[in-house]
């Protein structure tokens, strides 16, 4: 009786060995080598990657000059992000601004890692309205006093404003624009902040040290700020039938340019602009006012109008409004600020 199931399980067990090698034998007959695709592996649709128009791919060039890439790290695709990028210092009267030869998608995080790398943190980081902003830097100096011997100490602090608007043929332009402020008292409520004029020359600054970190050598980027050339400006407010308006004596492109970065300067934020129509609208909800006094909105219509050779500049409500018409004061104290942030343009030459 054993020695049946014995050979009962040998007869089994030679079977199932002969089926095993049949199975391999199905793809024994080819070789390797002539082996042929039977079909890719299909991803989920949310784990596509896209497929990358290679029209997009920026060719590497200047291998002496720094690396944009190497500074922001190697998180981003080179074919996105630039090696380097060919930027250069414009310059309109006190205004200046940077003009890259990349598009503004593959520059935006260039933007970003700048600030990083400096340590300032960004309180607004918008690329759709091509807005990003840092928090307030504040530098405290402590010195002391010849006279009572006891220590002195000014605190000021900064916030800038990164603006970028799309030009022609990949180009972009790159405003920067700071706002500053100076301790004034030191109260149980905290630190009373008073608004001075910003610096152009800490504007500048800040855009050296951009261009170097887009990839220009220091020494070029200065040398572009020392020979760039500007030209003095003509600006008055005055009244038209009851209407505040600002005379600019320059041509649209660049009142244009002047106008963006004087709101900027102000305090007032833009959320949308349109160069065809000359229309920035802007937020004057964070405008510090005259005591007393309120406005009535607190977004508006910056409108540039060219006239010959000189731009009017006037103010209304956004077309969405119930109302087109702004009372004159309101009208009156926007355009004052922005007549204020364009004193340095005025003034210098």
């Amino acid at each position: 009786m054993n020695t049946k199931v014995i050979n009962f399980c040998l007869l089994l067990s030679i079977l199932s060995l002969i089926q095993s090698c049949a199975f391999v034998n199905r793809f024994a007959g080819t070789s390797y080598g002539e082996a042929g695709s039977i079909g890719g592996l299909e991803a989920p649709p949310e784990l596509v990657t896209p497929e990358w128009d290679e029209s997009l791919t920026i060719p590497q060039t200047a291998t002496d000059r720094v690396s944009a890439v190497e500074t922001y790290g190697r998180a981003l695709d080179a074919s996105v992000v630039p090696e380097f990028v060919d930027v250069s210092i414009r310059r309109e009267g006190d205004l200046r601004w940077l003009e890259a030869e990349v598009d503004p998608v593959n520059v935006w995080p260039l933007l970003r890692s700048f600030w990083a790398n400096q340590g300032v943190i960004l309180d607004k980081d918008i690329p759709s309205t091509g807005i990003m902003e840092t928090d307030w830097i504040e530098e405290i100096d402590s010195s002391r006093s010849g006279i009572s011997g006891g220590r002195e100490v000014t605190a000021t602090r900064n916030k800038y404003r990164v603006r970028v608007e799309r030009e022609p043929n990949a180009v972009t332009n790159i405003f920067v624009s700071q706002r500053k402020s100076e301790l004034q008292a030191i109260t149980e409520q905290g630190g009373v902040w008073v608004t001075v004029n910003s610096d152009p020359e800490e504007e500048t600054e800040v855009m050296v040290n951009l261009m170097e970190h887009l990839g220009k050598s220091r020494e070029e980027a200065l040398f572009e700020v020392a020979n760039t050339e500007g030209s003095r400006l003509y600006i008055d407010l005055q009244d038209i039938d009851g209407i505040p308006v600002l005379f600019v004596g320059d041509q649209f492109s660049r009142v244009w340019r002047r106008t963006g970065i004087a709101i900027d300067r102000s305090g007032m934020s833009i959320f949308q602009k349109s160069r065809n129509q000359g229309i920035y609208l802007i937020d004057a909800s964070n405008l510090e006012l005259p005591e007393g006094m309120t406005l009535q909105s607190t977004r508006y219509q910056v409108h540039l109008l060219p006239q010959n050779a000189q731009t009017l500049i006037t103010v209304h409500f956004p077309e969405s409004a119930d109302t087109s018409v702004v009372s004159e004061q309101d009208a009156r104290l926007i355009l004052n600020q922005i007549l204020s942030a364009y004193q340095v343009f005025r003034t210098t030459g």
